[in-house]
């Protein structure tokens, strides 16, 4: 056979096989695409060991829930949700956190329909959503009793350097309210609440921080609700009432008149109640307090201090957290000699 008749045989014989395969995956339903982020048949699975890693590429942007679902939320209070629709509903953990996941997703979630306590495991077992021991926004945290016949489910809210703020609802308890725990130690130092691990739904990362609440959270107890004042103590004018069950942000308290008085605004109206007749329900992260120039920490301005300033602008000390933040003394955005030169000034003239 000829070098021509050669070469045409070949290509006829693969044209004749390209053209088979591309029937047969035709015939079988294969599709040249690329698997996007609303692929639900895949879901992102990672091992303990971090083996094997679908988990989206990028992150979706996420709504922390710090305040109670309304009665007309769906996700929670309809028969969407198959705790509620089976006389399982709210309080209880199991039907909280299965509606928050369903919000979170937007879709029925693949989650144990089961005892809070086999939650963990259920997902592990079939490998519906990536697991492990690091926090992440929208994860759902998975504790077992010691009973080991019990358990609890919650949902990660926030995420701080130290905490983790997660939202909750238990059976024979609240509807909904909040908790932290150390980032380290999701237990919480309870020997008895064994921390199982995070189920992680999804990847998401936190919307920007203004839009997080600017106080902590109380929910109003009282039967008769309560006078919103002019001011903190009984004398102030009453500016309106607050209906029972009213969630408050607080941004300030005081005492007077033998009670705890918080500032809030309520329909547009700024002013005090009685924050004995409500509940915490979220407590904001606090920033440490400190005295500027008490860069040793000890809760009072000293001769040490100025001292230690001295050494760190000669290189003789490497500054702390705590140097850094309470060292700027005269409030020029640096910490230098003049500062270590006013605290003495300070302490000599008794104006500390």
């Amino acid at each position: 056979m000829g070098f021509a008749k050669k070469i045409f045989a070949f290509f006829l014989v693969f044209s004749v096989l390209f053209t088979s395969i591309a029937v047969v995956c035709t015939a079988i339903g294969v599709e040249d695409k690329s698997l996007s982020l609303e692929d639900e048949t895949i879901a992102p699975y990672i091992n303990e060991n971090n083996n094997t890693d679908l988990s989206p590429i990028s992150a979706q942007e996420y709504s922390a829930r710090l305040l109670p679902p309304k009665y007309s939320n769906e996700y929670y209070y309809s028969d969407k949700n198959i705790f509620y629709k089976f006389g399982w509903g709210m309080p209880n953990c199991t039907c909280y956190a299965y509606g928050r996941a369903y919000e979170i997703l937007g879709k029925e979630p693949d989650l144990c329909i089961y005892s809070a306590y086999l939650w963990y495991d259920y997902n592990k077992e079939n490998g519906y959503y990536a697991y492990g021991q690091t926090p992440k926004l929208g994860a759902i945290a998975c504790w077992v009793y010691s009973s080991g016949t019990s358990g609890h489910v919650a949902v990660v809210e926030k995420i701080s350097k130290t905490q983790v703020t997660f939202s909750n609802s238990a059976y024979g308890g609240d509807e909904f309210y909040t908790t932290t725990a150390p980032i380290d130690d999701p237990s919480n130092g309870n020997d008895y609440w064994h921390f199982q691990g995070y189920i992680y739904i999804g990847e998401y990362q936190s919307k920007d921080k203004d839009e997080e609440p600017q106080g902590d959270i109380y929910r109003i107890t009282s039967d008769n609700g309560v006078n919103l004042r002019s001011g903190a103590g009984t004398s102030h004018s009453v500016l309106g009432g607050i209906p029972y069950g009213k969630e408050l942000v607080v941004t300030k308290t005081a005492k007077a008149d033998g009670y705890n008085w918080g500032y809030t605004t309520y329909n547009g109206v700024s002013g005090w109640f009685v924050i004995d007749f409500a509940k915490l329900i979220y407590e904001k992260e606090k920033t440490p307090e400190y005295i500027l120039g008490d860069v040793d920490g000890d809760k009072a301005l000293t001769v040490i201090d100025a001292t230690i300033i001295q050494k760190v602008v000669a290189k003789l000390v490497t500054p702390t957290q705590q140097i850094l933040k309470a060292g700027d003394y005269d409030g020029d955005s640096d910490i230098t000699i003049l500062d270590a030169v006013k605290i003495q000034r300070d302490i000599a003239y008794g104006k500390t």
